[in-house]
């Protein structure tokens, strides 16, 4: 049985000032009555907490251009979030890629940083993943004390707490520390965050597109790339937002007797859907001597991206087109399956075969055929624009998040 902590002084002040800071950022501009009444806090506490933030430069005192012009005295002013008073580093970490950036308290980009040079060594990977944010750092000429915090995410089981990555099927890495690593390597003394990859997306939507995503008291971000991830994000307790699992539904079995997985069992979603089986899938035709329109366009018969396929699919190539409806019926199956288990108010949907409308379509209507209320779709689904940089920007929202949650002494 889980029992709950008492409350004292110094956790009360903690959790106010806690709630106060994220208050802020999501409602932000507000005045310190409304941060009092929605927190239910005496308005001496909000005083008291938002002048000591404002000493530490955390928070901004802007003019409240709502405020009435015949209003009698001096207008009470509003309390926002000071983008610029920190920085994050937001690092997306795989074997065949990696990305890196700087945004501000906002998600707003300020300088980024990419890398596809492939490695399957974790040393390797992760030392040339950090000489590569240390080359951001130089282009961007950000002193390192102005890095408030930096997130990393990749692919794979995360311990959050400890910032460790227990399992890493794809390279087989298991138990690296990777919050560690990446803190020595850098010689960075300040707070590391390492989350799943489809994890950090979702933090990032919840955090930085939160007029859209206020709304929503649950959501699951469903996302495809070299495999398929769909963690599920609670946010119905304001300011105690939490994931529920790392989202490893691309090895939920669709068909027992179906193609193997490289986890071992076989029908998985990923073995139908992920683009690592839409890419093998075009090569053996390839192979075959078919799929003629997408062998005029890849540049490699024996590696052809995803985007090739894309414009093969486009031009009207028979044998990808029938590779790509394979996959997303079976996507959409696994979407319907999740619908009917959770009922998230709100399903966004990332992946890059979702830039052809004709998958879109084909998605939503094989999502409908297998819900269990297919005449009451009353879930919104969302189909989230693919950035390259969508990994890092969540993983800096992993560390906004953090630091929103860090008491300031």
């Amino acid at each position: 049985m889980q029992i709950a902590n008492g409350n004292n002084l110094s956790r009360v002040k903690v959790t106010n000032q806690s709630a106060i800071r994220q208050m802020i950022y999501h409602d932000g501009p507000i005045s310190r009555i409304e941060i009092s009444e929605k927190l239910s806090l005496t308005l001496p506490t909000i005083t008291t907490t938002v002048n000591f933030l404002l000493s530490k430069g955390l928070i901004k005192e802007v003019e409240n251009t709502k405020a009435s012009g015949k209003t009698l005295g001096r207008k009470a002013s509003l309390i926002d979030i000071s983008d610029d008073c920190g920085y994050f580093i937001g690092i997306e970490m795989r074997g065949a890629l990696r990305r890196a950036c700087i945004t501000d308290y906002r998600g707003n980009i300020i300088k980024s940083i990419s890398d596809d040079t492939p490695y399957s060594d974790y040393d390797e990977t992760i030392t040339e993943t950090c000489e590569l944010v240390k080359k951001l750092l130089r282009s961007s000429k950000m002193a390192k004390a102005k890095i408030a915090g930096i997130g990393l995410c990749l692919p794979g089981l995360v311990d959050r707490s400890e910032g460790i990555l227990t399992v890493h099927p794809g390279y087989d890495w298991e138990n690296k520390n990777v919050k560690n690593d990446v803190a020595r390597l850098l010689n960075y003394d300040g707070p590391v965050s390492i989350e799943n990859n489809a994890c950090a997306r979702a933090y990032g939507s919840y955090l930085f597109s939160h007029e859209l995503m206020d709304q929503y008291p649950s959501f699951a971000y469903f996302f495809v790339s070299t495999g398929i991830a769909c963690p599920l994000m609670y946010t119905h307790l304001r300011f105690h937002e939490s994931i529920i699992g790392q989202g490893e539904v691309g090895h939920m079995i669709i068909d027992s007797k179906g193609p193997l997985c490289n986890c071992g069992n076989h029908g998985c979603l990923e073995a139908f859907s992920s683009e690592r089986a839409i890419i093998s899938n075009c090569v053996n035709e390839l192979r075959k001597g078919k799929a003629e329109i997408l062998r005029g366009l890849c540049s490699s018969t024996a590696s052809p991206t995803i985007y090739e396929i894309l414009n093969a699919q486009a031009e009207g190539d028979p044998s990808v087109n029938a590779i790509l409806k394979d996959a997303i019926f079976h996507m959409g199956i696994g979407i319907a399956n999740i619908d009917n288990f959770v009922r998230p108010q709100c399903i966004l949907i990332d992946g890059h075969i979702f830039q052809n409308q004709k998958n879109k379509d084909q998605l939503m209507d094989v999502i409908a055929q297998n819900l269990y209320t297919a005449t009451n779709m009353d879930t919104n689904y969302i189909f989230v624009e693919p950035d390259e940089f969508s990994g890092a920007v969540g993983a800096a929202a992993v560390a906004v998040q953090n630091d929103l949650k860090t008491f300031i002494e």
